[in-house]
């Protein structure tokens, strides 16, 4: 039969310790994710309240612009952070 909970546990943190367990920089993705949802906003609100329409033209380039950036940031391998040894 197969290996408990436990053992998988076990060999899946004795690997990742010896890898080098990296982690994302989530602050600067979350950040560029309320922008992007803020510029939405904004872009919709200035459109449902009559505003010129190039307004709302602009939140909506600029929220494809930062949600380009922020994908390109998640899947960057050059922006992860290595953890501290010592630390999971």
């Amino acid at each position: 039969m197969g290996r408990s909970r436990e053992e998988h546990l076990a060999a899946w943190t004795a690997k990742t310790r010896r890898v080098g367990f990296k982690r994302r920089n989530w602050p600067v993705v979350r950040r560029l994710a309320a922008l992007c949802a803020g510029l939405l906003l904004a872009g919709l609100a200035a459109r449902l309240l009559g505003y010129a329409p190039a307004l709302s033209a602009a939140c909506w380039i600029a929220a494809a612009v930062t949600a380009a950036v922020m994908l390109i940031w998640f899947f960057d391998p050059h922006r992860f952070r290595t953890r501290p040894p010592g630390t999971f």
